[in-house]
């Protein structure tokens, strides 16, 4: 791994052999291995992790990963796994079809599909909200919710009235409490709605918030992402094609509650106190309050690994060249030279014992909070942890 550089670090990544292009990725799991599933052009399924070079998982779409005439074979795809890697869900970003794979058995368990009425014109929408409930797209402008180890329903009004919107990619807030969805209305105009899904799943008709949080513009399906309980960022652009980045809290009254003019990127990944625009020309992170831009990496970047706080990095948004992972520390922490040295002795030679010994000392010292907890939890193998990585590199 290299040094930190402006709050940056980058590593070489393993990629995994691929008999086609890459049609869309996400990580296999909240786990901190940079363990991630990959989809292509061809229909393959791959579960790689890029560190160790192992493969987990080897399938294949029941569907065509490439819908003719829609976006290109590279963004063909969505794919979101359930919170503890069991399950996989894979869907035509704008096609019609998806699938469930349960990873463990290495079988489909679940086919979906949604309405045929102007599907090339929004995301098919998949978001696991556990570990076993997904909400996916059924008909044009409905949502299910579905426990994808039976295959019930579980929204309990499947027949409830039709909403005229609809719902693009889909995104569950850390609580799990709200969904917010980036899709239009006519005629057509992007409103990015918002709504909470306990009365949902308790059988009233979803209500989203389609005007109160202020975001409406040329262009939906943008990328999104939740920074907080109740409050989200993602991009609108006006009639001018000027795109600007948009905060919004959903207790607050006010349209929004941060605005600021930014470049369109692939995705928007919360980071602490950060958010991070990931970018074929490079990443930034940016504070997640004001917006403002932090620091920023020249390293092409387009998907993000929650659980090992990594964005995956490509010569390519198809796959082609060299693979990198990249980051940015989560741990606050100066530490005095003694302390520093034994997480340089531990990053050297990752091992439990070594990251139970250095936990003990920074408490000793004075430190606690959740990476004290992360390296005392981590568990019992050598592997690293970006935890002794923040505090090994500074």
């Amino acid at each position: 791994m290299s040094p930190s550089v402006d709050g940056w670090r980058t590593r070489q990544a393993i990629a995994p052999s691929l008999d086609a292009p890459l049609a869309g990725c996400c990580a296999a799991s909240l786990d901190d291995r940079p363990r991630w599933l990959f989809a292509t052009t061809s229909g393959a399924i791959v579960g790689a992790d890029l560190e160790t070079g192992e493969i987990f998982f080897e399938g294949r779409l029941p569907f065509s990963a490439v819908v003719p005439d829609r976006l290109p074979p590279w963004l063909g795809l969505t794919l979101t796994t359930s919170d503890d890697g069991r399950f996989l869900a894979v869907a035509q970003r704008r096609g019609l079809e998806g699938a469930v794979f349960d990873l463990q058995r290495g079988e489909v368990v679940q086919q979906l599909t949604r309405g045929a009425y102007h599907p090339e014109h929004c995301t098919f929408g998949l978001c696991f909200l556990d570990e076993h409930r997904l909400v996916h797209a059924v008909e044009w402008n409905q949502l299910a919710v579905t426990d994808v180890r039976t295959g019930a329903r579980l929204d309990p009004q499947p027949d409830a009235a039709k909403l005229d919107y609809f719902f693009g990619a889909v995104e569950r807030s850390p609580d799990r409490e709200r969904l917010v969805t980036s899709g239009w209305v006519w005629q057509p105009v992007a409103v990015v709605a918002d709504f909470e899904l306990g009365p949902w799943l308790r059988g009233e008709s979803p209500e989203p918030r389609f005007s109160g949080n202020g975001v409406d513009g040329e262009d939906w399906d943008l990328p999104l992402c939740w920074t907080g309980p109740a409050t989200f960022v993602t991009f609108m652009t006006d009639a001018f094609q000027k795109s600007s980045l948009v905060r919004c809290d959903v207790t607050s009254e006010r349209a929004h509650e941060a605005v600021i003019e930014a470049s369109l990127c692939h995705a928007l990944a919360p980071r602490g106190d950060e958010l991070l625009c990931l970018g074929s020309d490079g990443a930034e992170a940016r504070d997640a309050a004001t917006l403002e831009i932090r620091a920023s990496a020249p390293v092409g970047t387009f998907a993000w690994h929650p659980g090992a706080q990594e964005a995956l990095g490509v010569s390519a948004i198809t796959g082609e060249g060299p693979w990198q992972l990249v980051s940015r520390p989560r741990t606050p922490w100066r530490l005095p030279p003694s302390l520093a040295a034994q997480a340089r002795a531990a990053h050297a030679q990752p091992s439990a014992e070594a990251r139970l010994v250095l936990a003990d000392a920074l408490e000793a010292a004075g430190f606690g909070g959740a990476p004290l907890e992360h390296l005392r939890a981590h568990g019992d193998d050598g592997r690293r942890c970006f935890v002794v990585d923040d505090l090994a590199l500074g």
